[in-house]
């Protein structure tokens, strides 16, 4: 009886260690198509039966898009007015990204890690806790004088920070006198637990929070139980607050500081409303 208890045990351990494979997956394949463009961490938000979500921006159209889930939670593609981004699944893992031109990027999966290959680029994925963080990155460059293609590597080291949940991305063989630009990320953790901070510096600027590739992104909930999210980039920073019902986003009001010119008012908040349909 206790060995039977034991495989059943071991085999529920695996099917949820897969699982939340499966969703950190599909969050890294959807902060891929929306980074830079698009500001709607599913992660956090309850999207449990939704079959899509229309979000609607009077002020900068831009920002419309169409996101389209599947019967089984999984968000499937991701539409606006000039194209239309689909996300095809392989053993509930995300497998291609296609649009209208066709195929995108590829996903490959195992065991803990993740590829995601783009033309001759490919960056790899280790999972640490509910997250895929990125190890290497491959670059195929083009033919030496012998015909043969080389390959350049660009490798990054996890650590966890003893006696914390922080988690340390950092270039390996970090030299501190090595003055190229030298990225180190810290997690508070690795979870998506609230509150969350994603800290990255460059270990080439030290101390400085103006220059560099220096980031810092929080993640939140505020006295009125809003969602915030704040990215603040070489002294800019982005403040986004949704407004929340039922652990869904009713809308988004996004504000800028530090980007006027000195002397002129900041700039209006720019609001994003969203809509829901739902599977019967």
């Amino acid at each position: 009886m206790l060995l039977i208890n034991c495989g059943v045990i071991a085999q529920e351990k695996k099917a949820k260690e897969i699982k939340n494979a499966a969703k950190a997956a599909m969050y890294l394949a959807f902060d891929q198509a929306t980074r830079d463009r698009y500001v709607f961490p599913i992660q956090f938000f309850k999207l449990h039966k939704i079959k899509k979500v229309i979000a609607s921006n009077t002020a900068d159209p831009d920002n419309d898009f169409i996101l389209e889930f599947d019967k089984n939670g999984r968000w499937i593609g991701l539409g606006n007015k000039g194209d239309n981004l689909r996300l095809k699944y392989k053993n509930n893992m995300p497998d291609e990204f296609t649009n209208r031109t066709g195929k995108m990027v590829d996903f490959k999966y195992s065991t803990d890690t993740l590829i995601v290959k783009i033309e001759s680029r490919a960056w790899q994925y280790t999972l640490n806790g509910s997250m895929f963080l990125r190890i290497k990155c491959y670059i195929q460059d083009k033919a030496d004088s012998s015909g043969k293609l080389t390959i350049s590597t660009n490798q990054v080291t996890i650590r966890k920070k003893a006696g914390t949940p922080e988690v340390i991305s950092e270039p390996a063989n970090l030299i501190e006198q090595d003055y190229l630009p030298r990225e180190i990320t810290t997690y508070s953790n690795t979870n998506w637990d609230l509150p969350l901070s994603i800290y990255s510096d460059d270990l080439a600027y030290k101390g400085r929070t103006d220059i560099g590739n220096v980031s810092r992104e929080r993640y939140y909930k505020d006295k009125e139980g809003n969602f915030v999210e704040d990215r603040t980039e070489s002294g800019y920073t982005t403040h986004h607050v949704f407004k929340m019902k039922d652990g869904k986003p009713l809308s988004l009001t996004t504000s800028y500081k530090g980007r006027q010119l000195k002397g002129t008012p900041e700039p209006k908040p720019e609001i994003t409303t969203y809509k829901y349909t739902y599977f019967q």
